[in-house]
């Protein structure tokens, strides 16, 4: 067959009435010339297969197509967007910030600018954030997430006042929205009602039962609650797990055979494995772990990272992010890697991953450090406590066995001398009078603390009363505080306020405080062992629960149970007795590093054998039984 060969004069073959050469011709030259021409025609198509692919999980693949999409259309907006949630999905925060900046530039809509905010991660992102959810809500005013994340964004910044009223605008919007309920009740804690928090997280839980933070919240505030606290609490917690028990099918099999001479690999699941509290508590017992008794293996459930995640780091034979891990996922993580005994350190704390511990990915499940309660949750076998938090008579406050060590539950790493340093001279020795302290935050100050603190200062003439935490940068917060103060007729000028600063200049503002007033129910914890490594000692009211008998077991491991009290007439009194004993508090100020460096409350080396022997105490007692 003869094919007749087309001129560059002759009319084109497709019919359109053109001349080739300014036709077909002429796309041939292009695409000839331009190899990219084709992929640029088929971008729509692409986009469409990628988004396909990414909806499907296959994220490997979208990336692929979405990269070649840029590498001939770099502003195509869409593939710049999906590729940065891509990107957010697998923990790439950086890559999903650039990718997200160029959309924004792009195209600056408030779905782009809330979708660079997700990713904007860690603090010194925290400003960029909050500016760009503003941007959002003004160029989309009905966008009621845009809202609630700025809301939420605040509310980390401690700005509580500008969080509440954003998260009112979203509530507003949208009523039913669960996540909304739930900042509220975040809110509300923070300024100290936790019975007004508990209504808004029980709300968010019937709105919608399946988010998990919800729930964890309404546990956490009902322990401030004495009359929902054990009973109304485990009930809740009974609730709860039936929840995540319906979306789960646990293991019964694992593969944790041990061999002669083998250490226990040991999983430790947090958020906080950072400049924390958890963190401050775990660093100096990770460093003495005997590596033949004990492997190492971290579970990280927050993005964030920092200079105690560095240090920590290297102790861990394998540390694996599970953010933005599925529950089943992270379980299936955890079971394949034969962890013999993984540990809770959140409870119903921050960036708790419980719902992964009902898939039962390892033998022994232990809940320690991060929480002062009971899970509530029957697949964990054991909490960690010591006989003073947790007398005898309270194990029915648990529904996990309590494994008791010998002497505290807790072991503090000491800050270093670079931010630390040492105990100054006694500050009512040069002014005249004593200065009391308290460096809680504001949801720890009630009523009841305050009524006992004007009566301190009243016997107390001329004695100061110092409060520093981040609440007070809040205007309306602080506010709240001073109406209190006059409601309690505790005189102003005899209150200094101040607001949270970095660590160093935290740890040196103990050098003007002569001994700490302890909160109650909601007592001190890392802050009450930070007063003493700097020489300060703190006056606390012991109840009856782990949380209330917190600062007891920490004040018994250095000898001092003289600051111990059981009634707050008692802590009036004995307030009113060290106030008047400077010499005494100039000695306990010289010695208290000293006697606490020796304390089972330092010394790692002691505190970690304790904790080696119970963790091989509770292996054998669930495998061997």
């Amino acid at each position: 067959m003869n094919i007749k060969k087309v001129s560059r004069n002759d009319p084109c073959p497709c019919g359109s009435g053109k001349k080739y050469k300014q036709c077909c011709q002429a796309i041939l030259d292009a695409q000839q010339s331009d190899p990219n021409a084709r992929i640029r025609e088929n971008v729509p198509d692409l986009f469409k297969q990628a988004s396909k692919y990414q909806k499907s999980g296959d994220l490997e693949k979208a990336e692929e197509i979405y990269n070649l999409i840029l590498s001939v259309s770099p502003k195509h907006v869409s593939s710049l967007y999906n590729l940065g949630l891509l990107a957010c999905d697998t923990n790439r925060f950086d890559m999903a910030v650039e990718l997200l900046r160029k959309a924004v530039r792009i195209e600056p809509s408030a779905d782009n600018y809330c979708s660079l905010a997700e990713a904007l991660k860690g603090p010194e992102h925290e400003d960029e954030a909050i500016e760009c959810l503003r941007k959002a809500t003004v160029l989309n005013p009905a966008d009621s997430i845009a809202y609630n994340n700025l809301g939420t964004q605040l509310l980390n910044k401690h700005r509580y006042d500008e969080a509440l009223s954003y998260l009112q605008k979203a509530r507003t919007l949208n009523p039913n929205e669960a996540q909304t309920l739930n900042s509220i009740g975040s809110c509300l804690v923070r300024q100290g009602k936790y019975k007004e928090a508990a209504y808004y997280y029980r709300s968010a839980t019937e709105i919608n039962p399946y988010i998990e933070s919800p729930h964890h919240n309404l546990l956490f505030s009902l322990c401030f609650d004495s009359s929902a606290f054990p009973t109304l609490y485990l009930q809740e917690a009974q609730r709860f797990e039936a929840m995540l028990n319906a979306n789960a099918t646990p293991y019964t099999t694992w593969n944790t055979q041990l061999n002669n001479h083998q250490p226990l690999k040991i999983g430790l699941v947090s958020g906080d494995l950072r400049v924390h509290p958890v963190g401050f508590f775990l660093e100096n017992i990770i460093n003495h772990f005997d590596p033949t008794k004990i492997e190492l293996f971290a579970y990280s459930s927050q993005h964030y990272e920092d200079e105690l995640t560095a240090r920590i780091k290297p102790k861990f034979s394998k540390w694996t992010n599970i953010a933005t891990l599925r529950a089943q996922t992270c379980a299936e993580q955890i079971h394949d890697d034969g962890i013999h005994i993984l540990i809770d350190l959140a409870g119903h704390t921050a960036n708790s991953r419980l719902a992964m511990f009902v898939w039962k990915p390892a033998p022994v499940q232990v809940s320690w450090l991060g929480y002062f309660a009971s899970t509530g949750m029957t697949f964990l076998d054991y909490f960690i406590a010591d006989p003073i938090s947790v007398p005898e008579q309270n194990r029915s406050h648990f529904t996990e066995k309590v494994w008791y060590l010998p002497e505290t539950r807790l072991c503090f790493t000491p800050p270093s001398s670079y931010i630390a340093q040492e105990p100054t001279p006694l500050p009512a020795l040069t002014n005249g009078f004593v200065t009391f302290g308290c460096f809680q935050g504001l949801s720890k100050i009630n009523d009841q603390m305050l009524t006992l603190w004007a009566n301190i200062l009243q016997h107390c003439p001329q004695s100061q009363l110092m409060i520093k935490n981040y609440q007070v940068k809040d205007n309306i917060a602080k506010q709240n505080l001073l109406t209190q103060l006059k409601h309690h007729q505790i005189p102003l000028e005899r209150v200094i306020l101040e607001e949270g600063s970095p660590r160093d200049s935290y740890l040196n503002a103990y050098s003007r405080v002569d001994f700490m007033l302890d909160t109650f129910p909601f007592p001190g914890g890392t802050t009450t062992c930070e007063a003493l490594w700097m020489g300060v000692p703190t006056l606390t009211l012991a109840g009856n629960t782990l949380l209330e008998r917190q600062g007891m077991s920490m004040l018994s491991c250095v000898g001092l149970t003289d600051w111990v009290t059981h009634t707050e007439e008692d802590y009036l009194q004995k307030a009113i007795f060290h106030a008047n004993n400077l010499d005494n508090l100039q000695q306990l100020r010289a010695t208290l590093r000293k006697t606490m460096n020796v304390s089972p409350l330092v010394d790692a080396d002691r505190f970690t054998k304790n904790l080696e022997h119970a963790l091989w105490g509770m292996w054998k007692e669930k495998t061997l039984g």
